[in-house]
């Protein structure tokens, strides 16, 4: 993925997934959830610690890991 995409993703404002090559996969449910340097190869992404609900985990994923990007979207019921 290149930079300017995900920067274009993140400026969207809409809850995301990142998919990365080996499988993982990381929630980006706001803007707050993500770091992405000017002109970096990597980003790092902020989740909930599964075993203490008030600490967080940083990832950092180099930006030729992710293998894609999914977003979440509603629509109105017909």
């Amino acid at each position: 993925m290149t930079h300017a995409t995900l920067k274009t993703k993140i400026k969207e404002s809409i809850p995301f997934t990142i998919h990365i090559a080996d499988g993982r996969r990381y929630e980006v449910p706001h803007q707050d959830f993500i770091l992405l340097p000017p002109g970096a190869t990597f980003c790092v992404v902020v989740t909930p610690a599964d075993d203490e609900p008030d600490e967080y985990v940083s990832h950092t994923i180099p930006l030729l890991m992710v293998s894609g990007v999914a977003e979440r979207t509603k629509y109105p019921a017909s």
